[in-house]
């Protein structure tokens, strides 16, 4: 399965990416911070992992996510998980150090 960090400003390249199938690594805005979902308080720093809904329920399968965690598809193709905290920063970490190897 491939999957591609993004940083910020790249979110039409990061959808593009997820679109034709692959799994996207959105680094989002950090303003998220303090608040909660699911009963969790969010953390820096914030990421969107997108993709087709099939694709993301696989990945998530693979990283612990619930596919009833995945937040809807609207006017894209693609649905997203959020990640936020330590299970982000370690997410960003061994992304970068994949494209820092290749």
């Amino acid at each position: 399965m491939r999957e591609r960090y993004f940083e910020r400003r790249q979110i039409k390249e990061a959808i593009a990416f997820a679109e034709a199938g692959g799994i996207a690594i959105h680094r989002n805005f950090d303003a998220y911070h303090g608040s909660t979902i699911r009963g969790m308080v969010r953390e820096k720093p914030f990421l969107h992992v997108i993709g087709l809904r099939p694709a993301l329920e696989q990945w998530g399968r693979l990283h612990g996510l619930r596919p009833e965690w995945i937040q809807p598809e609207k006017r894209r193709k693609v649905a997203h998980y959020d990640v936020f905290g330590p299970s982000a920063q370690a997410l960003i970490e061994r992304l970068q150090t994949t494209v820092d190897s290749d």
